[in-house]
């Protein structure tokens, strides 16, 4: 297994306005051997970016896995409240530990968080605020890119941010629990997520 991480990529570490989806495509496939077939699972931003280096491989991907990514131009610019809802799922999975969320503004969610023992008030906020960076430069990102209409699976976590994630081209949408975060970090959920992807990451599969 090869993890490819976006952050390494100065373009995208540095919210380059003029980074684009193509662009880290083209960088991330310069690092692949072209001889080796693989299986890309993209989580996110990191599944827009999946599907684009599927469709650059000298040797087509056995399968491309897109773990909660919306299809580009389906959404648009997340909102206030929508970032707030994000933040709450990500301050959640990263402290292990539930957080029912009843905000829909800033100031009474950072409040709330600091009472239950998430992080001091000054840290959580700038935590949205970087946040929210990432998150518009995300949609400026992806909006711009039109997909190359690679076959894909969808998998979708129950609590995730969009009701429908596109991808006509997909080959099925799976199922999962969680939300955004949780799907990846929560066991009760990784362990079905991983049940799912079975098929294609064991060594039965790739042998065939």
């Amino acid at each position: 297994m090869r993890v490819l991480e976006l952050e390494a990529l100065n373009g995208y570490w540095e919210h380059d306005p003029n980074t684009t989806v193509d662009g880290l495509a083209d960088r991330l496939r310069l690092t692949l051997d072209p001889r080796q077939p693989r299986v890309l699972v993209g989580w996110g931003v990191g599944g827009v970016v999946a599907e684009a280096l599927a469709a650059r491989l000298t040797r087509p991907p056995r399968h491309t896995i897109l773990l909660d990514s919306a299809e580009p131009g389906l959404a648009d610019k997340p909102t206030d409240a929508d970032l707030v809802r994000s933040y709450a799922m990500l301050v959640s999975a990263r402290r292990g530990r539930p957080f029912p969320l009843e905000e829909t503004t800033l100031d009474p969610l950072v409040e709330r968080l600091a009472q239950h023992g998430f992080g001091a008030a000054d840290v959580l906020r700038k935590g949205f605020f970087q946040h929210q960076r990432t998150h518009h430069f995300n949609h400026r990102l992806t909006s711009r890119h039109t997909p190359a209409g690679m076959p894909v699976t969808v998998v979708q976590p129950a609590a995730s941010l969009y009701e429908d994630l596109g991808w006509d081209m997909r080959v099925e949408l799976l199922a999962a629990g969680g939300d955004h975060y949780t799907m990846l970090t929560d066991p009760d959920h990784t362990v079905s997520v991983a049940l799912l992807l079975t098929r294609w990451l064991s060594p039965a599969y790739a042998a065939a």
